[in-house]
């Protein structure tokens, strides 16, 4: 740690400033506090460089959330660590703060030996800042980095990896490699920088994304499992907006070759591409004495119906290997920690959604949700009701039933088996939006 260092304490209540000031009189290596309110920030910016910020935000104070954004959309500051003190805020600003890039938090009523452990912590977080970003600056000036990206160039993309993979295997640590492009098929088609820029939100500070080709890009996930790949991905399906979508393929990094590894992603984003938001697991790819049998499909290739429900079909390379591979502990395991990752980020968000927007169409209109293994969600008036279930059968696929009945007679019924990862947050709000309009078309006309 450096031998002179500067604390800013930010917060609109003086008596907050004045104990934590005297707290930090205990802190060795402390050159300077300053204070100020959160309006003030940008005088005392001007005239301190600050090591770390302590930010005291009170009742889910706005500005303190706001006052976040600004600091890390600022070049000179963005990696100044962010010290977020709370007092009375709830668990969503607490989300949204860390979202927005603090780096720890601390509850009040502030005990003395954390608020300096926290605060030690985060002066080191800050040196080691500053030495990746002159490491970064280097390796930018070498033509390692990309210069407008900030992420790793195409030139250098085998070495990088090969590294990478090497370090992996050298300390047995987990780690996955996604190849991920975007999704041309969708409206809004995102350009390399704007889809990069999503891929590094989507991102830890210590995963690395490569250039692979155009349109085509590396994710190395450090200390991550096949189901930690999978969030990422949701997560950046999620940034990219109902508009866009992104495929791709993942490897879990065990003993395979970087050849093979190389290869079976490309085979494996070129089956995802077929589809849409889909993500293609290539594990085990090279298993056997690097015998080639085959991948785990976790998609599928479904084409419109003509109806609200897309039919859908599963197909793999290897029938023998998906048979042997397919419900095993591990893989039963998987898909439970993908589904309920789904139900959160994909289900129950639609679901409020669309409760939203019927409540403001009509206060007649009953509506049900519900969220889990049987997801049920449900608007009736009067006679006429229309009900979405979606039922998971506890390994990899969910049976869509819509239905629509007057008088207790059915109207309309539809119902398929589908690979639950392809009911992303666009394709349910379609299927969900179809189903409620056609609801409201019979309301009006039996009015």
């Amino acid at each position: 740690m450096a031998d002179v260092n500067t604390v800013i304490i930010i917060s609109d209540k003086q008596e907050f400033i004045s104990q934590v000031s005297q707290k930090l009189v205990l802190l060795r290596n402390l050159d300077k506090v300053s204070s100020c309110s959160i309006d003030e920030v940008q005088t005392v910016f001007d005239a301190v460089n600050p090591n770390v910020i302590i930010l005291h935000c009170v009742n889910n104070n706005i500005s303190a959330l706001n006052l976040i954004k600004k600091i890390k959309k600022q070049k000179n500051y963005n990696n100044i660590p962010i010290l977020f003190v709370n007092e009375n805020c709830s668990r969503e600003t607490v989300i949204e703060a860390f979202d927005n890039g603090i780096s720890d938090i601390l509850f009040m009523p502030i005990i003395d030996y954390e608020l300096l452990i926290r605060v030690i912590w985060c002066l080191q977080k800050n040196e080691t800042a500053m030495s990746i970003e002159s490491r970064t600056n280097f390796l930018t000036t070498l033509g390692i980095v990309q210069a407008e990206s900030g992420v790793y160039s195409q030139k250098y993309c085998d070495e990088f990896l090969k590294n990478e993979i090497a370090q992996t295997k050298k300390y047995s640590q987990k780690a996955c490699l996604l190849l991920i492009s975007p999704d041309k098929k969708y409206p809004d088609y995102k350009n390399p920088q704007d889809f990069i820029s999503v891929l590094k939100k989507s991102t830890r500070l210590n995963d690395s994304i490569v250039i692979k080709d155009l349109d085509k890009y590396y994710i190395y996930l450090q200390k991550t499992k096949l189901n930690g790949a999978y969030s990422v991905f949701e997560r950046i399906n999620q940034n990219l907006g109902i508009d866009s979508g992104a495929n791709a393929g993942v490897v879990e990094i065990q003993e395979q070759k970087f050849e093979d590894i190389t290869e079976a992603l490309e085979a494996a984003l070129e089956k995802a591409s077929e589809n849409t938001n889909s993500l293609i697991v290539a594990s085990d790819f090279y298993s056997n004495n690097n015998k080639n049998s085959g991948y785990i499909e976790q998609n599928v290739h479904s084409q419109s119906s003509g109806g609200i429900i897309s039919n859908s079909t599963q197909s793999t390379d290897s029938a023998e290997y998906s048979q042997s591979t397919a419900f095993d502990k591990n893989s039963v395991k998987l898909f439970n920690q993908a589904y309920s990752r789904k139900l959160k980020v994909v289900v129950e968000p639609v679901f409020r959604k669309y409760e939203s927007i019927l409540k403001i169409k009509s206060e007649d209109f009953a509506i049900n949700s519900y969220v889990g293994n049987k997801s049920l969600f449900s608007v009736s008036s009067g006679v006429i009701s229309a009900t979405m279930l979606l039922e998971y059968d506890g390994i990899e696929h969910t049976t869509v039933r819509l239905t629509i009945t007057e008088n207790d007679q059915k109207r309309l019924f539809e119902t398929d088996t589908i690979d639950f990862t392809i009911l992303d947050y666009r394709k349910l709000s379609m299927m969900l939006s179809e189903l409620i309009d056609k609801f409201i078309i019979i309301l009006k006309k039996r009015s």
